[in-house]
């Protein structure tokens, strides 16, 4: 026997099912007789975002790395040549961000279900001095707080230095991101030539 849901419940799943088609909810403050046209607004938002969802066009979606591109390519950074962004196709695109004067060192860019990794190649663990390699370690864990923006890791055979933002980050904090990130390169590099062979 299928049990009859409660007005909560109802609710909820009414919710739900707006959340998956990527609306929001918002309060409004109204005189009495907006309402209709508040409803009526509404009604209209909430077919059109159905209608462009059910084409594949979903305006209210995920971001991607071809919008993440295109909305770098507007910025005055991208536009002035400071900072030279391309597309690298493959299995999972990548957006390489070049910093002027950090053109070794660029940022890697990848658009994720929930968060946009920036990343960038610093060293390999071979180019780590003998013995030396715990020591750096130390170091960089150590260096990972005081660091604005950034963390070190190894991934596979690479040390690396990246940084994460959420998926609804405006595009300044991105552009903030690579940035920073660059100029953290720099100053790992420096900071940690001691450990690397020459």
């Amino acid at each position: 026997m299928v049990k009859d849901l409660t007005g909560a419940e109802r609710q909820k799943r009414a919710r739900d099912k707006k959340r998956s088609m990527g609306l929001v909810s918002l309060q409004v403050w109204v005189p009495p007789w907006g309402r209709k046209a508040i409803r009526d607004l509404e009604d209209t938002l909430c077919n059109t975002a159905s209608a462009i969802n059910g084409r594949g066009m979903n305006i209210m979606g995920k971001m991607t790395s071809e919008m993440l591109l295109t909305q770098l390519e507007e910025t005055d950074d991208v536009k002035n040549g400071e900072i030279s962004v391309v597309k690298m196709d493959g299995e999972t695109p990548i957006i390489r961000a070049t910093v002027q004067d950090i053109d070794e060192f660029p940022v890697m860019l990848s658009v994720g279900e929930e968060q946009i990794l920036a990343m960038t190649d610093l060293w390999g663990v071979d180019d780590v001095q003998d013995g030396k390699a715990d020591e750096l370690n130390a170091v960089l864990l150590r260096a990972n707080l005081p660091v604005p923006l950034s963390a070190f890791s190894i991934v596979g055979d690479r040390y690396v230095i990246f940084g994460a933002l959420s998926i609804n980050s405006d595009i300044t904090e991105i552009i903030e991101e690579i940035v920073t990130l660059s100029n953290n390169v720099v100053d790992a590099i420096e900071y940690c030539g001691e450990f690397l062979r020459p």
